[in-house]
């Protein structure tokens, strides 16, 4: 595995690099049209060992790693990775059917249910570290990644949510309320990606084949119902209709425990955190009351934001 203290491979030369994404200090090149080259600022980057796992245990198409290193300034984190064949998802949604476009869900969901055999007890990136923030608090602090490596419900519901939701003036009822709703989260740490909009998906247009998962940087040891709850917010139109359709076939499947009554409760309390006063959190916590008393099925769930 490439090492963080070493050099870009003897070949490497920056002026083969072209610029093709950039967000903030983030930036992605191109290198002579077979390479990807990802610079960060520097911090705890796990993605070459998530690649390094994912790559041993599981077919899932991953990028090649050809070097990992930084800058003489050790300020910014470079990773050069293969290019993989084909075309992002985004650039190519437009053009498929509907019946491709649902074939491409059920693959990638095919390759979340195998990441999801690999388990933990906190809640950490593969090599131990904290998590990305990655919006698991729905309204974060500005800090980038998340505050520990939680092991219990309670050390995540303290740690992470707690504090934001008193800030935002959240009453402590409620609070007590949120607390006592939350879904399971210690017993149910697995393995996921954890960003799959459009852009990380790459395909073959003629064949309708998921050639490669790109950008592992929010990966680790998630809660189960979490990915599935954040997929269901889109980026874009084309992202939002993908993501509609990976979490209807993740729901087919069956297997993502708290699924649904995840997502009603990420979406209050990010709602709260918008809006101490919002009625329609408060609505839906009541739901996920209701639910729990056994009042309300599943399909209440599925179908939360009719009750407001």
């Amino acid at each position: 595995m490439p090492s963080v203290t070493g050099r870009p491979p003897a070949w490497f030369s920056m002026s083969d690099a072209t610029n093709i994404y950039e967000y903030g200090e983030r930036i992605v090149y191109k290198v002579r049209d077979d390479y990807i080259l990802k610079r960060t600022p520097r911090g705890p980057n796990v993605e070459v060992e998530t690649h390094c796992f994912v790559a041993a245990n599981t077919n899932i198409p991953v990028p090649r790693i050809y070097g990992e290193w930084l800058s003489p300034d050790r300020y910014y984190h470079f990773i050069l990775e293969q290019k993989i064949r084909g075309q992002t998802l985004g650039s190519a949604w437009d053009y498929f059917s509907k019946s491709d476009k649902l074939y491409l869900a059920r693959q990638v969901d095919a390759m979340m249910a195998r990441l999801g055999r690999f388990k933990s007890t906190r809640m950490q990136t593969i090599s131990g570290t904290r998590l990305l923030t990655n919006g698991f608090v729905p309204h974060p602090d500005p800090l980038p990644f998340l505050s520990g490596r939680w092991a219990t419900d309670e050390a995540i519901f303290d740690n992470e949510f707690l504090p934001p939701l008193s800030r935002a003036g959240v009453t402590a009822p409620l609070i007590r309320v949120i607390r006592a709703t939350m879904p399971p989260c210690d017993k149910d740490l697995v393995l996921t990606h954890c960003d799959l909009f459009l852009g990380n998906v790459m395909v073959d247009f003629a064949r309708v084949r998921v050639t490669g998962i790109i950008d592992w940087e929010s990966a680790g040891f998630w809660p189960e119902w979490f990915q599935y709850a954040r997929i269901t917010h889109g980026v874009n139109r084309n992202d939002a209709e993908w993501k509609a359709l990976l979490s209807k076939v993740m729901r087919e499947r069956g297997q993502v425990r708290h699924a649904e009554y995840g997502r009603v409760w990420w979406e209050a309390v990010a709602r709260l955190l918008e809006n101490a006063e919002s009625e329609t959190a408060r609505v839906w916590l009541r739901l996920l009351v209701s639910y729990g008393k056994g009042e309300v099925g599943v399909e209440e769930l599925k179908n939360y934001r009719k009750w407001k």
